[in-house]
């Protein structure tokens, strides 16, 4: 089969690699459709310490060509999205349901080979079912880019109808978390980016108003201003900086849930006004395999606009380039086994 394999810091390449053989529990897919998250961009960076040799993509849709020994419940043919890691199913937060907390996770990807690839083979754990009117590209991204801010909004945020919410950084996370907030009755909803592109989707998504940071004199106050006492912040971003903006502009009893991935060590506020007006700061990853069906079905049922949630599909052959170039506020979406 034909793959993206990382060769290392700033590099990718299109190679022929010995086709998978599913082992007990496991499926063999084809990979219909597999979704450019920013992650894959900081692993083909060499930001995240993957080896070289690995082939990327958590963001996966497929189809089953076989399936291996002890499979049950699955068949040849069926069309599925994935769960982005294999679990043990046996840790505490996996009996629990929470297996976004799998204390043994092996991530699509990064610990096991990924979807940039014309086959992929996954433990019937990571499967669930595509219903027929999603399109593979939409089915791929819903595993991540739309069930990642639903988990962190509605689980963890426990965004509650009539509340104002800010949502600081526009791609991919973002834009999907304005409009699951607008779903959710959510009655104001703030944009932070600094790129005007992505400021405008923001509004097409539904956000009331944008924030440019940079231009302001003052971000926190610009935003406390503008987001009229919100009680939930999201921050897509993972930079101590938009941590404590976020923070800065909560009011009291207000949330920050913080699902952006990065290195920083973010400041709390002086402590007196962190206790006395009882702000929380929540941690938030990923989805779980029960959260991506219930995405399926929201855009199943047309209760979520996903029209432009895919801003283009490239083949396997055109994919190498896209990671020399910066990613849009939607996905690119990489289409292995060829356009649908």
């Amino acid at each position: 089969m034909r793959a993206l394999v990382y060769q290392g810091p700033g590099k990718i390449s299109l190679e022929s690699l010995e086709d998978p053989s599913p082992v007990a529990g496991e499926v063999l897919l084809q990979v219909d459709a597999a979704g450019v998250c920013g992650t894959d961009r900081h692993i083909v960076a060499g930001d995240l310490g993957v080896p070289p040799g690995t082939v990327p993509g958590h963001e996966i849709a497929g189809t089953i060509l076989d399936v291996g020994p002890k499979v049950e419940g699955w068949q040849v043919g069926e069309r599925v999205a994935c769960f982005g890691q294999a679990t043990c199913g046996q840790c505490s937060p996996c009996l629990a349901g929470a297996s976004n907390r799998c204390r043994k996770p092996a991530v699509l990807g990064m610990a096991r080979q990924g979807g940039f690839a014309e086959q992929v083979a996954l433990p019937t754990s990571c499967l669930i079912r595509l219903p027929e009117d999603i399109s593979s590209s939409v089915g791929a991204i819903a595993s991540d880019a739309i069930a990642t801010p639903m988990h962190a909004l509605w689980t963890v945020g426990q965004l509650r109808a009539g509340e104002t919410v800010i949502v600081i950084g526009a791609g991919g996370l973002g834009l999907h978390a304005i409009a699951l907030a607008r779903l959710a009755g959510a009655a104001w909803v703030v944009a932070v980016d600094p790129f005007e592109p992505a400021r405008a989707a923001a509004l097409e998504a539904g956000a009331d108003a944008v924030l440019d940071p940079g231009a302001e004199e003052d971000p926190v106050r610009s935003l406390r201003r503008l987001a009229r006492g919100a009680t939930l912040a999201l921050e897509c971003v993972g930079r101590g900086d938009t941590v404590e903006l976020g923070l800065g502009a909560l009011a009291a009893g207000g949330r920050l849930v913080v699902v952006g991935v990065g290195s920083d060590r973010p400041r709390l506020p002086p402590l007196g006004r962190f206790i006395g007006t009882e702000l929380a700061v929540l941690g938030s990853f990923g989805s779980t395999p029960a959260e991506i069906e219930t995405v399926l079905e929201l855009i199943r049922r047309g209760r979520l606009d996903v029209s432009r949630s895919v801003q283009c599909e490239v083949s396997l052959d055109e994919a190498a380039s896209i990671f020399s170039k910066p990613g849009g506020p939607a996905r690119t979406v990489i289409l292995p086994a060829g356009s649908e």
